[in-house]
C-alpha cells in the first residue's frame, strides 16, 4: 500500500502547530543533534521499534522532520524494505497524543485524573514508594516487567539494586514455550531456521505473513519463488496458509500431528540414522514413546486423514535435509505447550537439517566462532557496563523459576512467569507483591483476564508506567513516565548474529518532538541517582555507554553511525555441517552431554517427561467454540492501535465464524455479537468466512481499549484477553488457545 502522501499529509498537516524541541537536560552532548534548515535530504541509518524485530532502517529527514523510513539497504537479510508498521514510525513520532509530560495520578485509579508533574517529583514520588514499600515488605515486594528488550539492563538495575528477584518480560505471552524446548535440546534459545534454502517448510500456526518479521518472511517468500512447498496447519486459512497447502487441524492437536511424523519416519525408515546415531541421545525412548502414534491415530486426533499425513511427512523427508518443520514464534496454546515444541524439534533433528543449509544453526555471534580456529578472526564481542553487585535477594521469585526438581527448574529466569505477578499481588502467594513498575508493556492488553489484571492494579501500593502513550495500564498508575520514541534517542547496539555476526545501531533521527519526554537509559539513571543507586549507572550518557560496549571489538560509533549496521567483512554464512557431515557439534550444543537431547534429563528432573507425550487437550461440544487468536501485519500486538496511520489502515478487529456455525445460531455477515466464555463477555462484530474451520472463532490481537486518552482506538474491537483465563501453563506461559466460548446475536 503506498501511504507516502498520506503521512506527508499528516506530518505537514500538523506541522505548523507543533515544537520541534531539543534538549535531554544535563545530558548536553546529546542537544548537538540538530538537522540543518536545508533543502537536502539525509539519511539516518537506525533500527525500527513499531514492533520487537528491530529492523535496520534508513530515516529520511528533511528540514528537520523525518520525511519517510525505508529498509537499511546495507543490510542484505532485510533487502532494504520495511513492513507497514515501520512504515508508520513518523505517523508515532509526530502524533499529538503522545505523553509529553510526567504524571502523577490525583484521583481513584482508572478515573483519568492526573497532574503534570516535574520529572524530579516524579522520580521522588516514586522514590519515596518504593522505599515504602521495601521498608513494609522488603525488596521483594517490588516487581518489574517489560516488553523484552535493550531497555532492560536499565530498568532491571533498579529492581536488582531493591533486592527483588522479581524481573519478568513478556515472553510468556509470546515465545516462551519454543525457548523452553530449544534449552531443553540444545542448551541454549540461540537457534534459528535458514527458510530461504529450504526445499519443504511446514507451518505449526506460524504466519510469517501477517505475523511479519522482515528477514523471515522475505526468506520464506524466497524459498516458495525457488519451488518449496509451503503446509500450513492452522485453525484458520491465515495470509500464509494462502501461500500454501492448508489443512485445517483440530485446534490443541498439533502434538499428535508432529508425533505421527516421528512414526512414519521411524517406520518407512525414512529418518536419517547416521545423524540420529552420532548427535543426538535418547532416540530409542522417542521411538518408544510414538510407536503407537499412527496416522489413523492421528487422523482422529487431527481430523486430517491419514493419507494426508503420510503424504506430507515422505515429501519432508524426501526434501530432508533442507527441510524445516517450523518451530513457531506465538508459542503458548496448551498448558504443555513446550513439549510440542520440543517434538517439533526432534522430528527436525530425525532427517539431520541442523548446522547444514536449508534448516537449522546455532546463531553464529562471536562466543560461538571464536570456538572454530577458521572462523575465530571474526568473532567480536561487545563489551559491557561495570556494576557493582547487586543485594541478594531475601527470597526466592513467585513463580518458582530456578527450583530445582519442580517446573519453575526450566522456566528461562531471565523471561519468568509473568502472568503470576497478577497472582501474587490478588493471591499474595507465595507472598504479596505491593509495586510493579512495567516499561513498554500493557499488561491489560497483553497478559489473559484483562479484568483479574484490572482487579490487581487496584490492589497494588504502586503502579509506574513508562511509555509513549497513556495506554490501558498508564491510565491505571499512580506515575507515568513520558518515553521519546525510538527516533529521538540512542540505544544499546544489537547483537542480531544468524549466519555471520551482525550489530545493529539504533541512533535519533531528530531531535526530541516534545521537550519534556526523555530516553529510558537516562530515564532510569536519573531516578536511579535519587535513590542512591547511581553507581549501578557507569556512563555519563549513551554515547559514552556505546563507546564503552564497543571498545573490545575495535568498531568505533563513528563506523556503526555511518552505515548502521556491522558485519565481517568478507565473511559467508557459517553451517558447521555444511562441507562435513560428520563434522563436530560440540561447539554450537551448550548442554553438558553435548549432544542433541531427544530424552532431556532436565525435563526428566523437572517434569518427569524426559520425552514428550502425548495429553488429548478436549474439543468443543456442540454450540461452543475454541477462541483462537493471532497477528495482523499493521498491528504490533498491545503497541500500535493509537499510531494514526496505522489505526486508520485498521481501526477494530472482527470475529471470525464459518457459515456453517453461523447457520446454525441464525447469524449473518456483519451482525453485531456477544461473545462469552462464561464469567467474561466481549461485543463485536461478526465476520463469515470459509477461512476457518466451524468448531473454532478467531478474532486478531491487541484491540479492545479503555484508556480514552488512546483516543483513535478507545472502546474499538473485541479484547480477546478478557475473555481467557489468567492459567499459566506448565513452564510459566500463558494459556492462549484452551477457551471455548459461546456466540450469540447483540
Amino acid at each position: 500500500m503506498k501511504r507516502r502522501n498520506f503521512i506527508k499529509g499528516l506530518l505537514y498537516g500538523t506541522g505548523g502547530t507543533m515544537a520541534f524541541m531539543g534538549g535531554f537536560g544535563t545530558f548536553s552532548n546529546l542537544n548537538n543533534l540538530k538537522a540543518e534548515a536545508t533543502d537536502s535530504e539525509t539519511t539516518v541509518f537506525s533500527s525500527c521499534e513499531i514492533c520487537r524485530n528491530q529492523c535496520p532502517i534508513a530515516v529520511k529527514v528533511k528540514d528537520g522532520k523525518v520525511t519517510k523510513i525505508e529498509g537499511n539497504p546495507n543490510d542484505t537479510a532485510f533487502g532494504g524494505v520495511i513492513c507497514a508498521r515501520g512504515n508508520a514510525g513518523p505517523s508515532l513520532l509526530y502524533d499529538p497524543q503522545r505523553i509529553k509530560k510526567p504524571m502523577i495520578r490525583t484521583g481513584e485509579r482508572g478515573s483519568g485524573k492526573f497532574k503534570e508533574v516535574s520529572w524530579d517529583e516524579a522520580y521522588t514520588y516514586i522514590a519515596d514508594k518504593l522505599y515504602n514499600v521495601k521498608d513494609q515488605f522488603g525488596g521483594e515486594a517490588i516487581a518489574l516487567a517489560s516488553r523484552k528488550g535493550p531497555h532492560d539492563w536499565f530498568f532491571r538495575s533498579i529492581g536488582k539494586a531493591m533486592g527483588s528477584p522479581n524481573t519478568f518480560s513478556h515472553e510468556a505471552s509470546c515465545p516462551l514455550t519454543r525457548n523452553v524446548a530449544l534449552d531443553t535440546t540444545f542448551g541454549t534459545e540461540a537457534i534459528a531456521a535458514d527458510y530461504g534454502n529450504a526445499k519443504y517448510i511446514i507451518s505449526v500456526g506460524r504466519n510469517w505473513f501477517e505475523g511479519i518479521q522482515v528477514a523471515q518472511t522475505r526468506a520464506v517468500s524466497k524459498a516458495i519463488s525457488n519451488g518449496a512447498k509451503l503446509v500450513v496447519l492452522d485453525p484458520r486459512f491465515s495470509v500464509t496458509a494462502s501461500k500454501g497447502e492448508w489443512l485445517p487441524i483440530k485446534g490443541a492437536s498439533d502434538l499428535a500431528f508432529v508425533m505421527a511424523m516421528a512414526n512414519i519416519l521411524i517406520k518407512e525408515n525414512l529418518y536419517d540414522q547416521d545423524f540420529v546415531s552420532q548427535y543426538t541421545v535418547g532416540f530409542d525412548k522417542w521411538a518408544e514413546a510414538v510407536k503407537d502414534k499412527t496416522p489413523e491415530w492421528a487422523e482422529k486426533e487431527t481430523g486430517i486423514s491419514k493419507d494426508k499425513i503420510i503424504q506430507i511427512t515422505r515429501e519432508f523427508a524426501a526434501a530432508k535435509p533442507k527441510a524445516i518443520l517450523d518451530f513457531g514464534w506465538r508459542t503458548a496454546y496448551t498448558s504443555n505447550d513446550y513439549q510440542l515444541r520440543r517434538a517439533i524439534m526432534i522430528v527436525n533433528m530425525m532427517i539431520g537439517n541442523f548446522e547444514v543449509p536449508g534448516g537449522y544453526y546455532h546463531n553464529k555471534g562471536a562466543g560461538v566462532l571464536k570456538k572454530f580456529p577458521d572462523q575465530a578472526a571474526y568473532g567480536k564481542s561487545l563489551g559491557g557496563i561495570a556494576q557493582p553487585s547487586f543485594p541478594t535477594p531475601s527470597k526466592a521469585r513467585i513463580d518458582g523459576t530456578g527450583v530445582k526438581g519442580t517446573l519453575g527448574q526450566i522456566i528461562p529466569a531471565y523471561d519468568g512467569a509473568v502472568g503470576k505477578i497478577v497472582e501474587s499481588i490478588l493471591t499474595e502467594d507465595p507472598y504479596p507483591i505491593k509495586a510493579w513498575l512495567v516499561h513498554r508493556f500493557n499488561p491489560y492488553i497483553t497478559i489473559t483476564e484483562s479484568e483479574r489484571v484490572l482487579e490487581a492494579f487496584k490492589k497494588l501500593d504502586l503502579l509506574v508506567t513508562c511509555d509513549v502513550y497513556m495506554t490501558d495500564t498508564a491510565y491505571f498508575s499512580d506515575v507515568v513516565l513520558p518515553e521519546c520514541t525510538y527516533l529521538e534517542r540512542y540505544e544499546p547496539i544489537f547483537d542480531m548474529s544468524g549466519l555471520t555476526p551482525k550489530f545493529v545501531l539504533r541512533q535519533p533521527a531528530v531531535p526530541l518532538v516534545y521537550a519534556d519526554t526523555k530516553p529510558y537509559w537516562q530515564i532510569y539513571k536519573e531516578l536511579g541517582e535519587k535513590m542512591g543507586l547511581g553507581d549501578y549507572f557507569g556512563y555519563k550518557d549513551m554515547e559514552d555507554y556505546l563507546t564503552q560496549t564497543l571498545a573490545p571489538t575495535g568498531i568505533t560509533l563513528d563506523q556503526m553511525k555511518e552505515k548502521g549496521v556491522w558485519t565481517p567483512s568478507g565473511m559467508k554464512a557459517f553451517y558447521v555441517r555444511a562441507n562435513d557431515p560428520k563434522a563436530s557439534l560440540d561447539n554450537v550444543l551448550e548442554n553438558k552431554s553435548k549432544k542433541i537431547e531427544i530424552f532431556s534429563e532436565e525435563c526428566e528432573e523437572a517434569a518427569k517427561q524426559g520425552i514428550p507425550q502425548y495429553v488429548s487437550h478436549p474439543q468443543p461440544e456442540e454450540g461452543k467454540f475454541r477462541f483462537v487468536q493471532g497477528k495482523v501485519a499493521v498491528h504490533t500486538n498491545a503497541g500500535t492501535a493509537n499510531i494514526p496511520v496505522l489505526n486508520e489502515l485498521m481501526p477494530t478487529n472482527t470475529l471470525w465464524m464459518n457459515p456453517v456455525s453461523c447457520t446454525k445460531l441464525g447469524l449473518k455477515d456483519g451482525d453485531d455479537i456477544v461473545i462469552s466464555s462464561g464469567k467474561y463477555e466481549q461485543k463485536g462484530k461478526l465476520k463469515m468466512t470459509e477461512g476457518i474451520r466451524p468448531d473454532t472463532v478467531f478474532c486478531y490481537h491487541g484491540f479492545g481499549r479503555i484508556s480514552p486518552e488512546l483516543k483513535r482506538a478507545y472502546g474499538k474491537g473485541i479484547n480477546g484477553n478478557c475473555l481467557i483465563p489468567n492459567e499459566i501453563g506448565d513452564v510459566g506461559n500463558t494459556v492462549t488457545s484452551a477457551t471455548f466460548v459461546t456466540v450469540r446475536k447483540a
